[in-house]
C-alpha cells in the first residue's frame, strides 16, 4: 500500500528539493540464432504471397453479416458517382452524400428518410440496391481498434494498473490472429483467457479439425463466456480473413500521443526540475519555462508487411525530458513460417519483448504491476514480441527466435545495450536505475550530492550483453514442463555499497537489508579483490490442467559468482498457484517465497510491493543524493516476501455479483514484518440499467509490532452508482473515503522550537474523501463525449478515460474528453483537464532555495493546472 507520505517523496519532488559462463559458447549460440533468423527471412522472400483477395460472407471477427457489396452499394462509403448510378434524382444523390459527410452515417436503410427529397417511393426502389454497412464494419481493423480501447478502459480500472503495460497489451491485440494457428501459450497471453479456457479451446479445435466461425469457438466445452467475449474481437478463422482486402498491400497503424500530466498532481516537481536544469546550465527562469514546454510525446508506427513480415518504430520522450527521441525503438521480423518440420512462430531483430513462466526469471518491462497474478486482466505476453513499449532501462535490443517442433517449444534471444546506473566511487556499479524524467548527462555531471561530491547517477553507466532462452515440452493438452535461463555479461562488476547511497548509515534498520543484500560480484579473498562481471539466473516451470483445475509453478536460482550453479547456498525464489473455474465462480490461490538475495533485475513475478519500498531509500533527506529515491519509486522488481494470496469471483445471481474477494497475508523477508491486505468488491443490479458497486479494502503493516515507526492500518471504501442510458450512454457517481491510522506516538509535524527534546504534535491519521460525477454520451457511433467533475481531499487513485492518475491534496478537478473517428481509419482522442488545488503553501517556487522568514513570499501561490492529452490513431 502506498501511503500519502510515500507518494510525496518521489524523485521528482526530490529534484525539487535540489534538483562463469563462457563467452565463446555464448557467441556460438548467438551465431546460431542469427543463422536461423537469416534462413527464415530468405524463406519468406522466396515464399509466394497470399492468394488473391477473398471476401467471406461472414465477418465473424466483428459479429455482423457482411453484405455482398458486388450486388449492393454501401451508402456509408460509396462515392458520389456510385450513389448517382442508383435510380434516384441527382439532387437526392448529392444530398445523401452530404448527409453522410456532414451529419452522420446511416444506421439503417430507413435513415434515408431524413434526407431532404427522399420519398417512400424512392426508398422502396433503393432497398434491393443499397446497403448501410455499420461504421465499425467498414474495416475489421477499425472494429478491433475500438474493441482494444474498451478493453484498455477495463484494464485501467484495476488498482495499480500501469499505462505502460496497457500499451503493450494494445499492441498485442490489435493485430488479428488466426484462431486455428494459436497454441496454448498464445491463447494464455490474451486477457481473461485462463489455462483451463485455453486447453478447452485446443481440445475443441482438435475434435472439429478447425474453427470455421465464432459460433464454433463459443461452443467449446468448458470455455467461459467471459473468456470468449474478450477473445472474439481479436481472432479470425482463416488466412483469407486475416489478409482480407490486403493481398500484397502493406498495412499498419500510426499513433501519436501528447500529454503534459505530471507524475503526481499535487507536486511542483516539473517546475523544480526545470529550475534545476536551468540553474546547472546557467540559465534563467525563462530557460526553465522552456523546459516545462516539453511535454511527453510518443510516435509509434507498426507495419504489417507482406509474406508474414512485421516492422515497427517508436520514439518517446517522458514529461520534462529535452529531446523528442530520448527513447528510440524499432524491430523487423517474421511470423508464422515453416522451415521443414520447424515452425518459426516469431523471429525479430531490433527491440523485442520477452517473458516466460510466472515472471521469476525473465520479463523485461520497466513497469511494475502490483499483484500481477497472470490471470484475468493481469497477463504477461508469453514468448517473444516486437517491442514498441516505452520501456527503456530493461528493454532488449538484438535478435530473438521463438519456434516449435511438434510438442517442443523453444526460444533463444541475445541482446546488447547500455544501461543507466549508480556508480560507486571505485567505478563498480551499485544498482540499475530507472530515471523519470531522465536528466541530460550535462546535468548529472554538474549535480552534487549532499557531501558536495559528484552524483553517482550516470546515463549509459555500463554495458550489458545478455543471452538466454526457454524450452518447454507439452506432455498433454494444457500440461508442460520447461526450463528458462539467461546470462548477462557486464563491462563492470557490481557491488552493493550502502555508503554510496545512504548518508546516515546509523539509521539503517533490519528492513533496509534489501539494499545491502543486492547483487554483489566483487569479493575480498584475503589475497585481494576478485571481481566477476556476470549475472546468471536459471529456473524451471511447469503447468498442468485437469478438467477445470490448473496448477502452475516456477522455481529460479540466482548464481552467487563464488558458487557453482547448483550450489545450495545460491539465493532462490519460487511461486506456485492453483486456479479453478466454473461458469459463475473462479478461485485462485498463490504462494510465493523470494529470498532476500534473489536480486534478479528482470524478475516481475507476483508481489505487493517493489523491492525497495519502505526502505530508507524513500527518505531523500537521508540519502547522499536525493535523486537516489528513483530506486525506491521506479525499481520494478518484487520485494523479497513470503506469503499466500487468495482471490475469488462469484456470480451469485443475475442481479448480485461478488466481483472480487481477495485475501493476502505475507511476511517481509528483510525483517519478518507481518503484512496483510483484504479486498471485497461487489455489484448489485436491481434492474439491468442500474448498477451499484462497492469496493472495500483493508491493509496493515506490522500490526504485531506497534513499536515499528512504519506501522499503519488503512482502509478505503468506494461506492459507485452507474445508470446505463439509451444509446450506450452512461451516468455514474462515485464516492470514496479512506483513512490511514498510525500508532499513538509523538511525531514532529512542524518546526521544532529551540531546546525541544520531544514534540507533542503528531499525526494520528490521514483521512481522505472524494466525490465524482461522470457522464458519457454517444452523439453518433463515431463521436463519444465524456464529462467528469471531481472533488477530493487527500490521496486518491483514479482512472480517467484511458489515463491512470494519482491525486494528493485538496481541490477540484474537471475534465472533458472527446473520442471521434475523423475518418473511417482515423481515431482522435482529446482530453482536457482543469485541476484546481486549494493553496497549501505561500512559498513561491520561483524563489526556491531562498530564506523563508515569518512573512510569506506571496499572498497567494496559484496551484491551478490545465492539462492536455491528445492521441491520434491512424490505421491503413
Amino acid at each position: 500500500m502506498r501511503t500519502t507520505t510515500k507518494i510525496r517523496s518521489g524523485p521528482a519532488r526530490a529534484i525539487g528539493k535540489r534538483f562463469p559462463g563462457g563467452l565463446v559458447a555464448t557467441a556460438g549460440v548467438v551465431g546460431m540464432v542469427g543463422l536461423v533468423f537469416a534462413v527464415a527471412v530468405i524463406w519468406t522472400v522466396a515464399t509466394p504471397g497470399p492468394a488473391g483477395a477473398h471476401q467471406p460472407k461472414r465477418g465473424e471477427e466483428t459479429g455482423y453479416v457482411r453484405p455482398d457489396l458486388s450486388a449492393k452499394i454501401d451508402l456509408n462509403r460509396a462515392t458520389l458517382d456510385e450513389v448517382m448510378s442508383l435510380p434516384i434524382p441527382e439532387m437526392v444523390a448529392r444530398k445523401i452524400v452530404d448527409y453522410r459527410t456532414f451529419v452522420r452515417y446511416f444506421d439503417n436503410i430507413y435513415d434515408l428518410m431524413e434526407v431532404d427529397g427522399m420519398t417512400p417511393e424512392l426508398l422502396s426502389a433503393l432497398k434491393p440496391l443499397a446497403a448501410t454497412l455499420p461504421p465499425d464494419a467498414l474495416d475489421a481493423s477499425i472494429a478491433r481498434l475500438s474493441a482494444s480501447y474498451r478493453q484498455a478502459r477495463r484494464f485501467l480500472g484495476q488498482e495499480g494498473a500501469s499505462e505502460g503495460l496497457v500499451d503493450e497489451y494494445l499492441d498485442m491485440i490489435r493485430d488479428p490472429a488466426n484462431a486455428n494457428d494459436l497454441d496454448l501459450f498464445d491463447l494464455m497471453s490474451f486477457q481473461n483467457v485462463s489455462p483451463v479456457d485455453a486447453t478447452n479451446i485446443l481440445k475443441a479445435r482438435d475434435r472439429l479439425g478447425r474453427f470455421e466461425n465464432s459460433r464454433q469457438l463459443r461452443r467449446s466445452d468448458g470455455l467461459r463466456y467471459w473468456a470468449y467475449r474478450n477473445l472474439r474481437d481479436f481472432v479470425v478463422y482463416s488466412e483469407a480473413e486475416r489478409n482480407e482486402g490486403r493481398a500484397d498491400r502493406i498495412r499498419g497503424s500510426y499513433e501519436i500521443r501528447y500529454y503534459d500530466t505530471p507524475y503526481f498532481s499535487d507536486d511542483d516537481e516539473l517546475s523544480s526540475f526545470a529550475l534545476n536544469q536551468a540553474a546547472v546550465s546557467g540559465g534563467s527562469y525563462a530557460v526553465a519555462e522552456q523546459e516545462l514546454a516539453r511535454p511527453s510525446m510518443t510516435n509509434k508506427l507498426r507495419l504489417d508487411l507482406t509474406r508474414g513480415m512485421r516492422a515497427g518504430v517508436l520514439t518517446h520522450r517522458n514529461l520534462g525530458e529535452r529531446y523528442w527521441d530520448e527513447t528510440v525503438k524499432g524491430f523487423y521480423g517474421v511470423e508464422d513460417k515453416d522451415l521443414g518440420p520447424v515452425r518459426i512462430k516469431r523471429a525479430y531483430v531490433g527491440d523485442f519483448r520477452v517473458a516466460f513462466g510466472l515472471g521469476l526469471v525473465m520479463d523485461n518491462t520497466d513497469y511494475f504491476l502490483y499483484r500481477k497474478t497472470g490471470f484475468g486482466w493481469n497477463k504477461r505476453p508469453i514468448g517473444v514480441r516486437g517491442d514498441l513499449s516505452r520501456s527503456r532501462e530493461f528493454g532488449l535490443r538484438g535478435a530473438a527466435v521463438e519456434s516449435r517442433v511438434g510438442q517442443l517449444h523453444a526460444t533463444v534471444f541475445a541482446a546488447s545495450g547500455r544501461k543507466d546506473g549508480i556508480v560507486n566511487a571505485d567505478g563498480t556499479i551499485n544498482q540499475y536505475v530507472l530515471m523519470q524524467p531522465r536528466p541530460q548527462q550535462e546535468f548529472l555531471d554538474k549535480h552534487l550530492t549532499t557531501n558536495q561530491l559528484p552524483t553517482g547517477l550516470k546515463r549509459d553507466a555500463f554495458t550489458e550483453d545478455i543471452f538466454g532462452g526457454n524450452v518447454k515440452y507439452l506432455v498433454a493438452p494444457g500440461t508442460f514442463v520447461g526450463l528458462t535461463g539467461y546470462e548477462a555479461r557486464y563491462n563492470k562488476a557490481f557491488r552493493a555499497d550502502v555508503a554510496t547511497l545512504v548518508d546516515r548509515q546509523d539509521l539503517l534498520e533490519a528492513r533496509d537489508a534489501e539494499i545491502s543484500q543486492s547483487y554483489t560480484s566483487v569479493f575480498d579473498t584475503g589475497l585481494g579483490l576478485e571481481a566477476y562481471k556476470f549475472r546468471r539466473v536459471v529456473g524451471a516451470e511447469f503447468q498442468t490442467v485437469y478438467n477445470n483445475l490448473a496448477v502452475q509453478g516456477e522455481y529460479a536460482v540466482l548464481q552467487d559468482p563464488r558458487n557453482g550453479l547448483l550450489d545450495a547456498d545460491n539465493p532462490n525464489a519460487y511461486i506456485v498457484n492453483a486456479f479453478t473455474q466454473w461458469d459463475n465462480l473462479h478461485l485462485l490461490a498463490i504462494y510465493r517465497d523470494y529470498d532476500l538475495g534473489f536480486d534478479n533485475p528482470y524478475n516481475r513475478a507476483f508481489a505487493n510491493d517493489n523491492r525497495y519500498e519502505m526502505t530508507l531509500l524513500d527518505a531523500p533527506y537521508r540519502l547522499n543524493d536525493d535523486l537516489y529515491t528513483w530506486l525506491e519509486l521506479n525499481t520494478p522488481q518484487p520485494k523479497p516476501e513470503k506469503g499466500v494470496f487468495f482471490d475469488a469471483r462469484y456470480r451469485i445471481s443475475r442481479n448480485l455479483i461478488l466481483s472480487g474477494l481477495q485475501f493476502d497475508q505475507w511476511t517481509r523477508k528483510a525483517d519478518g514484518a507481518d503484512m496483510q491486505r483484504y479486498t471485497v468488491k461487489g455489484e448489485y443490479q436491481p434492474i439491468f440499467n442500474l448498477r451499484l458497486r462497492v469496493r472495500h479494502r483493508y491493509s496493515s503493516r506490522t500490526e504485531n509490532n506497534p513499536d515499528d515507526v512504519r506501522t499503519y492500518q488503512n482502509w478505503e471504501t468506494r461506492w459507485q452508482l452507474i445508470s446505463l442510458l439509451s444509446n450506450y450512454n452512461r451516468l455514474a457517481f462515485m464516492y470514496m473515503t479512506s483513512n490511514v491510522f498510525f500508532p499513538a506516538r509523538q511525531r514532529l509535524s512542524g518546526p521544532a522550537e529551540a531546546g525541544d527534546v520531544d514534540s507533542a504534535v503528531g499525526t494520528a491519521a490521514l483521512p481522505a474523501h472524494a466525490f465524482e460525477a461522470r457522464y458519457e454520451h454517444n452523439l453518433t457511433p463515431w463521436l463519444r463525449l465524456q464529462f467528469a467533475s471531481l472533488m477530493y481531499d487527500g490521496f486518491l487513485w483514479n482512472f480517467e478515460g484511458n489515463e491512470f492518475v494519482l491525486l494528493d491534496g485538496t481541490g477540484f478537478r474537471n475534465w472533458f474528453k472527446v473520442e471521434t473517428r475523423v475518418s473511417e481509419r482515423m481515431l482522435l482522442q482529446l482530453k482536457i483537464t482543469r485541476d484546481h488545488n486549494l493553496p497549501r503553501t505561500y512559498i513561491d517556487v520561483r524563489e526556491y532555495g531562498g530564506p523563508a522568514g515569518p512573512d510569506p513570499e506571496a499572498t497567494y501561490v496559484p496551484q491551478d493546472n490545465t492539462l492536455v492529452r491528445f492521441q491520434l490513431d491512424y490505421t491503413f
